[in-house]
C-alpha cells in the first residue's frame, strides 16, 4: 500500500491529520454529515487501506455526505461509483491528480486519476521509502 497526501478540490488546504494516525500514517480528516447528524471522520491514508475512525455511527450501507473542515465544500460528486452507483467523493493528490471512493460505508469502490504518471510515480515511491519524501 502507497501513502498519499490530499486536499480539498475546492480550497486546497490539506486533509492530512497528524495527530491522529491510522494505519501509522497521518490520517485524512474530513467532516461527514448522515441522517442529520454530523461529525468528523479520519481515513487512512494508505491506498487500498480501508480503515477509518469516526465520531458517530453510520450504518453498513448508509451514504454520507462529506464537506471538508476548512472551507465546509462538499466533497461528494455527481460521478457514480462503479460498484454501487453511489456519489464518489473527490479529493485533490498532492502527487497531482484526484482521488475518488465511494460515499457508501463498505462499499470499496475507489479509483486515482493522475496528471503526470510518471512524476506521480515517482513522489509517491519517494514517500513511500523508509524516511521519504513527505508531500510534493
Amino acid at each position: 500500500m502507497v501513502p498519499v497526501r490530499v486536499s480539498c478540490p475546492r480550497c486546497g488546504a490539506s486533509l492530512m491529520d497528524e495527530t491522529h494516525p491510522l494505519d501509522g500514517q497521518p490520517s485524512i480528516r474530513v467532516v461527514v454529515v448522515a441522517n442529520g447528524d454530523e461529525g468528523v471522520l479520519h481515513l487512512s491514508s494508505l491506498y487500498g487501506s480501508f480503515r477509518f475512525d469516526t465520531s458517530m455511527a453510520v450504518d453498513q450501507g448508509d451514504t454520507v455526505l462529506m464537506k471538508c473542515p476548512h472551507c465546509s465544500g462538499v466533497l461528494v460528486t455527481d460521478t457514480p461509483c462503479l460498484v454501487c452507483r453511489a456519489s464518489m467523493v473527490k479529493l485533490g493528490l498532492d502527487v497531482g491528480g484526484e482521488v475518488f471512493f465511494c460515499s457508501r460505508r463498505g462499499c470499496k469502490g475507489h479509483k486515482v486519476e493522475l496528471i503526470d504518471l510518471e512524476r506521480a510515480m515517482e513522489l509517491l515511491y519517494q514517500a513511500a521509502r523508509p524516511g521519504g519524501a513527505r508531500g510534493a
